[in-house]
């Protein structure tokens, strides 16, 4: 089953011996090149070169969701640190699903919300149907506090265009920028409310037809994207032909298609009784973290994904591990992974996936503030969401592990405005669900015309050395986030942070992220 490659001529033949030895003894590891070392053992050295993959980048790449009814408060400073501190440059509002029931007006949620969404899934309670602190004035002053730019997800369910260009013109009155516009949410969804306002794809296109150019009348300059789909097998007609409705004029006409994307976590196993959360052995870690690459695989040969032209731009507005434990039918469903180190790992590895399809200019990880289950920036002290312990308290708006691992992204991918992978040589895989192999670093350098910054994962069980000196010419400045893959991330306190200058290599420690900054040369 195991491989040996060619390795560098650094590392002895008294240490390959070894290694061959340690890889066929350990072979239940599910990791190849990555075998177990003695304590005493000097890691070889892994060059990082530039690959052939490159792109222009987004100035803003970087992007949460919000979901407004989960924000008490826009003008709360501890809020706006939190924002500052996870580095988006933008931020989708009001968000995904209350976007299609959304007052600007009252600044929530429209007054007969239970009879519009008659036959959706989701039930807003009692509370969300009283909130009104999203005005509109309320977001201009959060978006100003926190140096971002609004997503603007307009209502095409419950409201109409006459006043949701209102709410635009107002927008820019209040000095918030009009740049990036989406025509409603998830709108492909075989359910009741949905069919009953667009009974199929071809009427939603019309309709988003109608919209672009009259928002294009007085916003000539705004970007504005259609709701797409990439369907999996199982999913409904509706959304299998989805796509292919949108090739007409709205097609052309719009600059974007949006997709949202959620993947699982691969595990099959039983959850043993008396283990305490997370539910995963060490030995599953990998078989987690495979699954981005595994579901990135897949969406290359997706055929809806193959119908948006290569000239149109694709905005993720939602992505995030998704485990299926939402609503009555999966009450009986225990979550395993959500709002662990491993969790954080697996949402920064699909941000940087994304980069490898140049049409994908924005990622907006769902969702900015809420429970661990989804959130970046923790609500309060029970937003930790612990199926062993009821009564486990957080900090309030302390990061999440997404929040954690996603601030480095933001940071490196500020102001940058082209992307090139990173290669590593020799190459170490893992071997994730059903035999999949995966590379155990993972990284990607980003540059503005005069200073680069990388970020590069660390997935493997293993610290890992770096030589930089093919991506890199000089000292550069680092910040590093580790843990052990199994760690509740409830603050800064349980990560592992380093930072420092080095020159020409690094150590890269298991399960780690680590962002580089070159230094200004004088």
């Amino acid at each position: 089953m195991f491989r040996i490659k060619t390795f560098t001529s650094s590392i002895s033949w008294l240490n390959l011996l070894v290694l061959t030895s340690l890889l066929l003894t350990n072979g239940c590891s599910g990791q190849k090149n990555l075998g177990k070392k003695s304590a005493s053992a000097e890691p070889s050295v892994v060059n990082a070169s530039l690959s052939s993959v490159s792109r222009p980048l987004s100035e803003n790449y970087a992007c949460f969701n919000v979901n407004s009814l989960l924000v008490k408060s826009w003008s709360n400073p501890e809020f706006q640190q939190a924002v500052r501190q996870i580095n988006p440059k933008l931020l989708r509002i009001p968000g995904g699903t209350e976007s299609n029931y959304w007052d600007w007006r009252k600044g929530g949620l429209v007054k007969n919300v239970r009879e519009a969404m008659a036959g959706y899934p989701i039930n807003f309670r009692n509370k969300d149907l009283k909130y009104d602190a999203s005005k509109l004035e309320d977001l201009q002053g959060g978006i100003k506090e926190t140096h971002t730019e609004p997503i603007f997800v307009l209502n095409l369910a419950t409201s109409s265009l006459e006043s949701q260009l209102e709410m635009l013109r107002t927008a820019r009155n209040l000095g918030m920028s009009v740049k990036y516009i989406e025509l409603g949410n998830e709108f492909y969804f075989d359910v009741s409310n949905y069919k009953r306002v667009f009974p199929s794809g071809a009427d939603y296109a019309q309709t988003a037809s109608e919209w672009i150019v009259a928002i294009k009348q007085e916003f000539p300059a705004a970007k504005i994207a259609l709701v797409g789909v990439a369907p999996k097998p199982k999913d409904s007609i509706r959304e299998q032909n989805w796509q292919k409705s949108l090739l007409n004029s709205a097609m052309y006409q719009a600059d974007a298609v949006t997709l949202h994307l959620y993947n699982g976590h691969g595990l099959n196993s039983q959850i043993d009784s008396n283990s305490t959360y997370p539910f995963f052995s060490s030995e599953e870690v990998q078989l987690i973290l495979g699954q981005p690459f595994r579901s990135w695989q897949k969406l290359q040969n997706n055929d809806q994904l193959k119908l948006i032209p290569d000239n149109k731009q694709i905005w993720i507005t939602e992505y995030n591990l998704f485990e299926n434990v939402f609503g009555k039918k999966n009450r009986d469903k225990q979550q395993r992974v959500m709002g662990s180190w491993t969790h954080g790992l697996y949402a920064l590895t699909m941000s940087l996936l994304f980069l490898e399809d140049s049409r994908i200019a924005i990622a907006c990880n769902h969702v900015l503030t809420g429970n661990s289950r989804f959130a970046a920036i923790l609500a309060n002290k029970g937003s930790f969401i612990n199926p062993s312990d009821e009564d486990f308290r957080v900090k309030p708006k302390s990061l999440s592990a997404t929040g954690s691992t996603l601030s480095l992204l933001g940071e490196a991918t500020s102001g940058m405005i082209q992307g090139q992978k990173i290669d590593f040589s020799p190459e170490s895989t893992l071997v994730g669900k059903k035999n999949f192999e995966y590379p155990a670093l993972y990284g990607w350098r980003f540059n503005d015309g005069k200073h680069s910054q990388a970020i590069i994962t660390n997935l493997s069980n293993q610290n890992i050395r770096i030589n930089l000196e093919q991506i890199f010419s000089a000292s550069v400045s680092y910040q590093q986030f580790s843990a052990a893959p199994q760690t509740l991330i409830t603050g800064n306190e349980v990560i592992k942070r380093k930072s420092d200058t080095v020159f020409p290599e690094i150590m890269l420690p298991a399960y780690s992220v680590t962002k580089l900054n070159s230094l200004p040369s004088f």
